[in-house]
C-alpha cells in the first residue's frame, strides 16, 4: 500500500490495549498470595483479602507458618495460627 494512502487515513493497523484483569467497577483486581514456605506446593492466591487471610490462618495451623503477599510484598503472617 502507497504511504500516501496511509497519510491519508486508509488501512490502519488496530492499535492493540494489554489485558488487564478488570473487576465489575472496572479497576484492575489485587491479587494476594498466600505463600507457605515450607511446602510451596501449598500456597495459593485469590483476589479476596478476607479469604487470603482465612487461608493464611487455616495454612498456618497446618505447616506452622503462612504469609500473605501483594505483589511480591509481605502484608502480614500468621505462626502456628496466631
Amino acid at each position: 500500500m502507497p504511504t500516501e494512502a496511509l497519510a491519508q487515513g486508509g488501512n490502519k493497523t488496530p492499535r492493540l490495549t494489554p489485558y488487564t484483569d478488570l473487576s465489575s467497577n472496572d479497576r484492575p483486581m489485587t491479587r494476594y498470595t498466600v505463600y507457605v514456605p515450607s511446602d510451596t506446593y501449598a500456597s495459593e492466591s485469590t483476589h479476596d483479602l478476607d479469604r487470603a487471610w482465612d487461608l493464611c490462618l487455616s495454612l498456618s495451623e497446618e505447616y506452622g507458618y503462612a504469609q500473605v503477599r501483594q505483589d511480591g510484598m509481605i502484608i502480614g503472617d500468621y505462626t502456628d495460627g496466631r
